[in-house]
């Protein structure tokens, strides 16, 4: 048998093929990591950026509670001070918060990445324009840029090649108060912080002086009490602001003795529902009557009262001393027949908080209230009015001035985002 070597012939074709696909996959597996990469990075950008989004908005919204308070009652309100207090609030809520698991660590700075002013409509645009301005301001804006990456590799990666920085997050956030208040309306799970009181507005036959329109809108009330904002508490002591002495109805007494009566939302005068509402406020639940909300632009509203406070409810308004709620004023009330019930007509609103809670000798309750201010989600706000051109608005600027101060309460803000 005759046997044949085999011979192996090399194709350099196929060697040169192999010699091309090699660093052609290379190639090709380097972009589709780098595509991964890139998605990545995308993902992690906007998930960053939502928290910055939220970091900033706690921080304004923060500042913009300090700029509604009690100082605002005062004589000559301390703007500066409000405005140092919103720096420092702004700053205490954003190192309170995290991006990618770490602080963002900008400080704010007033004039610099905090800067407070007013929110302009600006004509035929129906847009609003923040101007920056210390006078009186009603608006703060926020401007943050995270300068590093906050370990991001691919956003280290991608940087040292293309020389930008795709990492970096930032937001620019601005938010409003305002008091063109009209109305109160709950939501579904959040209450009016609001007590079931109304006040005596004022009192044409003279019997009572303790009215808010003497003591308090005249300034007539005794300045006794001071509220410690640091500290929540209350103290002997002037600060400005007058009080206003409520009493109910003494034990042979009638419902016009009382200059506060016990508002009914509700309640049927049930002291356990009125205690829940004296410390939790009001809910959609107890105006259901009033179809879920109160609203005073079109006159009075009737409202049932009572001017007898019971002793669990004078434990509820003991409870709250120190805390702004939201009250309502009355102008006059009707008894009705054979009880101490009555109809009081509410006309507007204020805020205020109590200083001291006590039972007299003839068994009225005698609660002393300073004014506050304070703000909530749950009010309503007048609907603004289109600004005119410049042409046509001239005429009637005083009109629209006065207009809109009629709207103005001093006591009741709603703080909210405008940008």
């Amino acid at each position: 048998m005759k046997r044949y070597q085999k011979t192996n012939i090399a194709n350099p074709h196929a060697a040169g093929r192999r010699g091309v696909i090699t660093p052609l996959a290379a190639i090709v597996l380097l972009v589709v990591m780098t595509g991964i990469a890139l998605i990545v990075n995308r993902l992690w950008l906007d998930a960053a950026s939502l928290e910055v989004t939220t970091c900033v908005e706690t921080a304004v919204l923060a500042a913009g509670h300090e700029l509604t308070s009690d100082e605002l009652l005062k004589e000559k309100p301390d703007y500066n001070l409000m405005m140092d207090r919103a720096e420092k609030a702004a700053n205490n809520a954003i190192t309170l918060n995290t991006v990618a698991g770490q602080h963002i660590g900008v400080p704010l700075t007033k004039g610099d990445n905090l800067l407070f002013g007013k929110s302009i409509p600006v004509a035929d645009s129906g847009l609003k324009q923040f101007i920056q301005t210390d006078y009186e301001p009603t608006s703060i804006q926020i401007k943050t840029l995270r300068s590093s990456r906050i370990s991001n590799p691919v956003a280290d990666f991608v940087s040292d090649i293309i020389q930008t920085n795709p990492g970096t997050t930032g937001a620019q956030i601005e938010a409003t108060i305002d008091n063109h208040i009209i109305g109160i309306r709950p939501f579904e799970n959040v209450s009016v912080p609001a007590y079931p009181l109304a006040i005596l507005k004022n009192d044409p036959t003279g019997k009572h002086t303790e009215t808010w329109e003497l003591q308090i809108d005249q300034k007539k009330g005794k300045d006794e009490y001071q509220f410690d904002p640091k500290t929540r508490t209350v103290t002997r002591g002037s600060d400005g602001i007058p009080e206003i002495k409520l009493t109910g109805k003494p034990r042979r007494g009638d419902i016009s003795d009382a200059n506060m009566q016990i508002l009914n939302f509700g309640s049927k005068h049930n002291s356990e529902v009125i205690v829940r509402q004296i410390l939790s406020g009001l809910s959609r639940r107890d105006l259901k009557h009033y179809h879920g909300e109160l609203l005073f632009d079109n006159g009075p509203i009737q409202i049932h009262c009572n001017p007898v406070i019971e002793d669990a409810e004078q434990d509820a308004f003991q409870q709250m001393i120190g805390q702004c709620r939201i009250c309502f004023l009355y102008d006059k009330v009707e008894s009705a027949s054979q009880s101490y019930n009555g109809t009081a007509d509410c006309t507007n609103m204020v805020a205020g908080r109590i200083m001291s809670v006590k039972r007299l000798e003839n068994q009225a309750c005698e609660i002393i209230l300073q004014p506050g201010v304070i703000t909530s989600r749950a009010v309503i706000l007048a609907a603004a009015k289109p600004p005119e051109p410049d042409s046509k608005s001239a005429p009637n600027t005083n009109n629209t001035t006065d207009n809109s101060q009629e709207r103005k309460n001093k006591y009741i803000y709603k703080l909210y985002l405008t940008q």
